[in-house]
């Protein structure tokens, strides 16, 4: 109150004043570009407007920091009170209407400027003295002023969608321009005609760094340019400056980029006449792979809006022509260019997980390549007597008695079986008579001095004799005898007592207890590697604690069906005994044949396999 008193004292402005400054408020108002252009003569015109304010201020966006900053306080030079400061930090928090103290002392009332849920700031006013009438006034003219405000940011905000369609328009006319080629000449001449049409350029250059050093591929409105090799070579160098300094960089430069070389640029502009040059360069896949190069005539330079359109049109097009060039490649170029990229990873930062799995590999790829092991053939083995003894049936007869069977341990000369030898008893009995008979009839004729008749009966007492010791003979064999100690390995006659045998028949088998052989089931594929007097190791399934070493002997050239494969039967000697053997006895065997490489060992049966699998369908 005591303020407004003072200005009542001092007197009243002059209206005409207050008009003239009203109008240029208003054009100031009308003519600004920006959100921060506009706080200023906008709080100038709504401070007077508002009853018993004492001072204003406008804060808006400071930059990208999230921040706010003092665009504009009223009147101008005036300090910003605390209760100011605190009405605005307070709506611009709450995103709405604030008000801080009120009532016989100053009151502070602050408005948020928001624009689709995006805070651009706030406006605050300080009161004198106010009551709750004049809170609320201020309030409804602080929304309604903040109107010019959210229309200004939405008027920049649409300024800038439009740079971004413009710039999107053209980004997509030329990559439209840029696919409907299938070359790729074809494509960068086709590109820098087009952006030299749509951009108002004298000359678009397009080029590609080989080996660290650009080649102009194209040049707008040039079909053929083959004959200007000083412009090509000028502007090559112009763009290799760009790519080098990893930077765009326009000619004439401006104050803030004297810090680039611009030397290529100047040689260029000055031998062929060049206003303006702006090269941009071609970054693809975390690499500079060119450039283009834009000219235009002195009266003609590059606004800032038209170079960020450049730089988004080359950032467009230049993964594209480089795939193009990439395709556009002989096949040796491009396995050249995929064996240099993987070279690179490898040897270069990064990859870390190629880098060991190719070292890996490597080491992998050496170890096998001088790694040599033991290269043996895995047989199923058995084990049998080195004799095997088969007692059989001397005559036809019947079973009159079986001792031992299958399993049984017998000493040489002990029983085995005995036949029935009863017919042979009647048989001799009968030669025995027919022999005595003979005998008186000897003594007869020897007593009648019968020669004739001697030589008869003697002859006939000798065929008695002869049939007597047959029958002795035949009698002695119905005993079945273990020929040497051993084991019976075959043969139970206790459940055929009384049953007939005929001659030859196989009634027993018998092994020796101390002498045994190995014979292995070899499958064809490998047979021809086992030759005589190579060595091996027997592990038999009942003793898995010990290998018994073993030597080749002999290898069947038959083939025998065994579990689904063709296998041979390869015989070998035993280098020790054990008494724990028992003939039949099962296991593995691994016969020893040399030293070979580890991958041909573990590959031979695959490689095999294929050998024979490729002859069966090849023609």
């Amino acid at each position: 109150m005591e303020h407004g008193g003072q200005d009542k004292a001092a007197g009243s402005p002059d209206p005409g004043r207050v008009s003239v400054l009203e109008q240029t408020l208003w054009k100031r108002l009308s003519a600004v570009d920006s959100l921060e252009q506009l706080a200023e003569p906008w709080l100038s015109l709504l401070g007077p407007m508002v009853p018993k304010a004492l001072r204003g201020m406008v804060v808006v966006p400071a930059g990208e920091t999230g921040r706010f900053s003092q665009a504009a306080v009223w009147p101008a030079g005036e300090d910003v009170t605390p209760l100011l400061s605190a009405a605005v930090q307070h709506a611009i928090d709450e995103r709405r209407g604030a008000v801080q103290g009120g009532g016989a002392s100053a009151a502070a009332v602050a408005y948020p400027i928001v624009v689709d849920e995006g805070n651009f700031g706030a406006v605050g006013v300080e009161l004198s003295a106010a009551g709750r009438a004049d809170l609320r006034q201020t309030m409804r003219q602080l929304q309604w002023g903040v109107a010019w405000l959210r229309e200004r940011v939405r008027a920049e905000q649409a300024r800038e969608r439009e740079h971004v369609l413009n710039r999107t328009r053209v980004a997509l006319d030329l990559v439209g321009t840029a696919l409907e080629q299938e070359r790729f000449v074809d494509s960068c001449r086709a590109v820098a005609t087009e952006i030299a049409i749509q951009c108002d350029c004298s000359r678009v250059g397009i080029g590609f760094a080989r080996r660290g050093t650009t080649t102009v591929s194209a040049i707008s409105h040039s079909a053929q340019f083959g004959k200007r090799m000083n412009l090509l070579r000028m502007i090559a160098t112009a763009m290799d400056e760009a790519i080098d300094q990893r930077a765009v960089i326009l000619y004439p430069a401006p104050q803030e980029d004297a810090v680039l070389a611009v030397r290529a640029h100047a040689e260029l502009a000055h031998e062929h006449g060049a206003g303006h040059i702006l090269t941009v360069p071609f970054f693809v896949n975390d690499r500079h792979v060119g450039a283009v190069s834009f000219e235009r005539p002195a009266e003609r330079p590059f606004e800032q809006d038209e170079i960020d359109l450049l730089e988004c049109a080359a950032a467009v097009l230049g993964p594209i022509l480089e795939e193009k060039r990439s395709n556009d490649r002989w096949i040796a170029a491009k396995l050249w260019t995929v064996l240099g990229n993987q070279l690179r990873r490898l040897v270069g930062p990064g990859h870390f997980v190629r880098k060991i799995v190719t070292a890996s590999v490597l080491a992998v790829a050496v170890f096998f390549t001088f790694a040599t092991g033991a290269y043996r053939v895995t047989a199923t083995a058995t084990i049998e007597g080195s004799v095997k003894r088969a007692v059989v049936a001397p005559y036809d007869g019947f079973v009159k008695e079986a001792s031992v069977r299958a399993g049984d341990t017998v000493s040489e000369g002990s029983l085995l079986a005995s036949l029935d030898n009863r017919d042979f008893a009647l048989e001799r009995l009968r030669w025995v008579t027919e022999r005595q008979k003979r005998r008186y009839e000897y003594d007869r004729a020897v007593a009648q001095g019968n020669r004739a008749e001697i030589k008869i009966v003697q002859a006939q007492m000798e065929q008695a004799d002869a049939q007597i010791r047959l029958i002795d003979e035949h009698m002695a064999r119905a005993r079945l005898t273990a020929p040497f100690d051993g084991l019976v390995v075959a043969g139970d006659l206790s459940q055929s007592i009384g049953a007939a045998v005929s001659r030859g028949d196989v009634l027993f088998e018998i092994a020796p207890l101390d002498s045994y052989r190995v014979t292995l089931r070899v499958d064809e594929s490998q047979v021809a590697d086992v030759v005589p007097g190579k060595t091996g190791q027997l592990l038999v399934s009942s003793l898995p604690d010990q290998p018994f070493p073993f030597t080749i002997e002999k290898v069947t050239p038959v083939a025998e069906p065994f579990e689904g494969r063709n296998t041979f039967r390869v015989e070998a000697r035993l280098l020790e005994q054990s008494a724990r053997f028992q003939p039949g006895m099962e296991g593995i065997g691994k016969i020893d044949i040399g030293e070979e490489r580890l991958i041909w060992i573990w590959t031979r049966a695959m490689i095999d396999w294929m050998r024979l699998f490729v002859w069966r369908w090849l023609p």
